[in-house]
């Protein structure tokens, strides 16, 4: 089924249906932002895990400043994981 767009009456891209089925808005009218991902590793010894922290672009910003990372180091940091 063809779903529109409520503000600009264009065709809602099928995989965006697919991940969020309610939506009722395109990717260029949605009022939510882009989200980021820290992953964060708890827990000792044997019992460690970890976790996806989503945080919006102003905290974001907030945790690389007061854990004194930049975007660059992050960057680095997965080329070196690859």
């Amino acid at each position: 089924m063809i779903m529109k767009c409520l503000i600009c009456n264009t065709e809602i891209n099928p995989l965006r249906l697919k991940a969020l089925p309610g939506t009722k808005t395109c990717v260029n009218c949605s009022t939510t932002g882009a989200k980021r991902g820290v992953i964060v590793t708890g827990g000792e010894g044997d019992h460690t895990y970890n976790d996806l922290v989503v945080l919006e672009e102003d905290d974001y910003k907030t945790y690389l400043q007061q854990t004194g990372k930049t975007e660059e180091y992050l960057d680095l940091e997965d080329e070196e994981d690859a």
